[in-house]
C-alpha cells in the first residue's frame, strides 16, 4: 500500500504528464528592465510566485542577463515558497545557465547555490538538493551537486573550470525524489551534455522552497558574473542523455 504522500505525488505527476504548459514550472530570461532586482523579476512559467530577498549588487542588466555583485554582509539566501505548487513530483530539474564569468577577488570565495529546501533559514537552510558553483582557487572553479540531511550523499567538488570563462556553461540537476537521488550534468556552449555525478537525498527532506544563494565576495572591479537564465522544470533540457 502507498503513502498519501506517494500517492500525490503520482497523481500530480500523471496529470503534469498530461500538460505542457506545465512542463516549465518557473523560468527567468531576466528580460526586465535594466536595474530590475530578484524580488521584482518575471517568471515565465506556470508559476510566478516572486523570491523573497534581493541581493544589495545584483540586478538585470536590460540585455538580458543577471549581474551577479555582492559584499558580505547583506542577504545570503532568497527563497520561494513552493510547498502548494504541487513539486513532489518525479523528477524535477534545476537548470541553470551562465554566460560567462571573470573572477578576479583576491581570495577565492566566490560561490552560489542553486536548488531546493525543506526549510529555509538565512544561516542553515534545510538543503534537498543544490548546485553549487565555487571559485576554489586562483585559477579554479569547481562544480558539485550536493544534499544533506538522513541518508544524504553529496558530491566532491570537481575543479572543471578556470576563474575565466567567456562562453556560456549550462548546469542542470535531476532531483528524483522517488528514488532518493540526485543527478548532475554540464554544457559548454552548444556542445554535448555530459554527466558530473550523482548523489543521494535525505528521505526525510522535502521540496518546499526554491533557494538562490550566494557567499563570499563578489566586489573587485573588473569582476564579472552573468547569468542568462535559471529554470525548476519537469524535463531535462534539450540534449541531455540519461
Amino acid at each position: 500500500m502507498i503513502s498519501l504522500s506517494e500517492f500525490r505525488y503520482t497523481l500530480l505527476g500523471l496529470l503534469l504528464a498530461g500538460s505542457t504548459q506545465a512542463e516549465i514550472l518557473y523560468e527567468w530570461n531576466f528580460e526586465d528592465p535594466e536595474g530590475t532586482f530578484l524580488t521584482s523579476v518575471e517568471s515565465s512559467g506556470e508559476f510566478q510566485n516572486p523570491w523573497d530577498g534581493a541581493f544589495d549588487r545584483s540586478s538585470t542588466d536590460g540585455e538580458g542577463f543577471f549581474e551577479i555583485g555582492r559584499t558580505p554582509g547583506g542577504i545570503a539566501n532568497a527563497y520561494i515558497d513552493v510547498s502548494d505548487d504541487g513539486f513532489g513530483i518525479d523528477p524535477l530539474w534545476v537548470v541553470l545557465e551562465i554566460q560567462e564569468w571573470s573572477f578576479s577577488g583576491k581570495s577565492a570565495s566566490e560561490t552560489l547555490r542553486l536548488g531546493v529546501v525543506d526549510s529555509p533559514d538565512e544561516e542553515r537552510p534545510h538543503v534537498l538538493a543544490q548546485i553549487r558553483l565555487e571559485r576554489t582557487g586562483a585559477n579554479e572553479v569547481s562544480v558539485l551537486g550536493e544534499s544533506f540531511g538522513d541518508g544524504a550523499v553529496s558530491m566532491d567538488p570537481l575543479p572543471v573550470f578556470g576563474a575565466v570563462q567567456e562562453v556560456p556553461v549550462t548546469l542542470a540537476m535531476k532531483i528524483d525524489q522517488a528514488d532518493q537521488l540526485f543527478e548532475l550534468y554540464y554544457q559548454v556552449a552548444d556542445g554535448p551534455f555530459l554527466f558530473l555525478g550523482k548523489g543521494k537525498t535525505s528521505p526525510d527532506r522535502e521540496i518546499n522552497y526554491l533557494r538562490f544563494g550566494l557567499s563570499g565576495y563578489f566586489n573587485a572591479s573588473d569582476e564579472i558574473f552573468s547569468i542568462d537564465r535559471i529554470a525548476f522544470q519537469t524535463s531535462p533540457p534539450e540534449g541531455v542523455k540519461e
